[in-house]
């Protein structure tokens, strides 16, 4: 009866399966993904690591709230952005042409206001901020890009020369990344659980990988030779990133291309800097 009584409480209960024994109050019981492996960066760049963590378990995180910087003496420069609830990514604008074929059968709840109803940019995932400075930037530790969902995690990266960047496949089933006009990286089965790597090459470049199983992932890489570090704004389109002194543009990218007007700052020594105005990310952009 004890025993009985003490399985009752380590066990979870759902709606769907009845009893499942909990990870938590059972060591030996391992979820079926494993977690996500933070890099151990130079510079660092990935959106995985530090207080940055990219909209991967809840789009409504505030997210970029800037990355750790090795040097010491790295100053905290922070910005917000605004119009993004303007901007509607490639995939959606696709997904409405007739030809397409994606048909729904949802019909609009009347009980939710029509701003919540309207597609658009979701910044944690589909704007990258850059801080782009006068010299080139080395090449990054590996970032995670998260296949889940119908998407990837992040879909607009910005990325110096020579950094990997690790396709980790989330999702209980099969996919298949291609990057477009690429024959070199042609479509390959990415299992459950399983990664596919890809370096970005030396120069300057627009790369847009695809999926040959769900064409509603789809991830833009920005190749920017002097990329010091990025940061993805959170829902209220505030964003953070730790700088080392120095002369930076902080330039928005959106759909893999540059959006709104680039703002200079300069970084001080672990003083805050803050540019007065957003960067509107829905004018003067190349993009329209």
């Amino acid at each position: 009866m004890e025993a009985n009584e003490a399985q009752r409480r380590k066990a979870v209960y759902t709606r769907l399966s009845g009893q499942l024994p909990s990870s938590e109050s059972d060591p030996a019981i391992r979820s079926p993904m494993p977690p996500a492996k933070r890099a151990l960066t130079r510079r660092s760049l990935s959106p995985l690591r530090g207080s940055v963590v990219v909209a991967a378990t809840a789009f409504g995180c505030l997210l970029a709230t800037g990355l750790a910087s090795e040097s010491a003496n790295a100053g905290p420069v922070k910005g917000r952005i605004a119009g993004h609830e303007k901007l509607v990514p490639d995939v959606y604008a696709e997904a409405a042409k007739p030809d397409a074929r994606r048909y729904t059968w949802r019909e609009p709840s009347p009980t939710v206001r029509s701003e919540f109803r309207t597609l658009s940019a979701n910044p944690s995932r589909d704007i990258c901020i850059a801080a782009l400075a006068s010299a080139p930037a080395p090449a990054h530790e590996p970032i995670l890009v998260k296949i889940t969902g119908g998407h990837t995690v992040p879909t607009n990266i910005v990325v110096s020369p020579g950094t990997r960047l690790s396709f980790e496949n989330r999702d209980p089933f099969q996919h298949r990344l291609y990057a477009v006009n690429n024959p070199a990286w042609k479509a390959e089965t990415i299992n459950p659980a399983a990664r596919r790597e890809w370096t970005a090459p030396n120069g300057q470049g627009r790369f847009e990988f695809r999926d040959e199983l769900a064409p509603s992932v789809r991830l833009f890489v920005m190749v920017e030779p002097t990329v010091s570090e990025i940061a993805y704004p959170g829902r209220d389109g505030s964003f953070g990133m730790n700088l080392a002194p120095g002369e930076y543009t902080l330039q928005a990218f959106f759909n893999g291309k540059r959006v709104g007007r680039a703002v200079a700052v300069t970084a001080q020594d672990k003083r805050l800097v803050e540019p007065k105005d957003p960067i509107q990310v829905n004018e003067g952009s190349d993009g329209k």
